[in-house]
């Protein structure tokens, strides 16, 4: 178990986001405010794809609700190559990653390295810098860290 990763989100990505905003919601998780879109180009730095310096951008559209303490995360692709609209084409509409937040990115990526497992994209924001890594061999979603900054 990690003491240091703290839950945050189950991210789910879909093709149209309003038609999935009000289907959550008629199960009662949410209510979605939009944060980004609907053509909401995020700012990153640092870039890596499959461990290489990429060049890619997110644009999205990214809606957070909720249901008791998790946060339900939608992320719609729109434009470009990014490893959200990869997900998208290769395995249709579903969950893409689950997140949580840890204190030190650098150290548990070094203890997920130590165990064989690669960050497959990663990326940093104003406020947030993140890493995915290659875990969906089993259970088809990605595992994601992040460090507020």
């Amino acid at each position: 178990m990690h003491k240091n990763w703290k839950f945050h989100h189950v991210s789910v990505v879909v093709r149209d986001m309003e038609r999935a905003m009000n289907y959550y919601e008629s199960l009662g998780i949410g209510p979605f405010p939009p944060l980004l879109g609907p053509q909401g180009k995020v700012p990153l730095a640092d870039k890596t794809l499959h461990g290489k310096s990429a060049d890619w951008e997110l644009d999205l559209r990214h809606a957070e609700g909720g249901v008791g303490d998790l946060t339900f995360e939608l992320i719609q692709p729109l434009e470009g190559d990014t490893p959200v609209k990869d997900f998208l084409e290769k395995h249709g509409e579903g969950i893409q990653h689950i997140g949580f937040f840890v204190d030190d990115i650098e150290a548990e990526t070094a203890k997920l390295a130590e165990k064989g497992f690669k960050i497959t994209q990663s990326a940093e924001t104003p406020t947030v810098k993140w890493a995915y890594f290659g875990t969906d061999a089993v259970g088809g979603f990605s595992i994601e860290l992040m460090q507020k900054k």
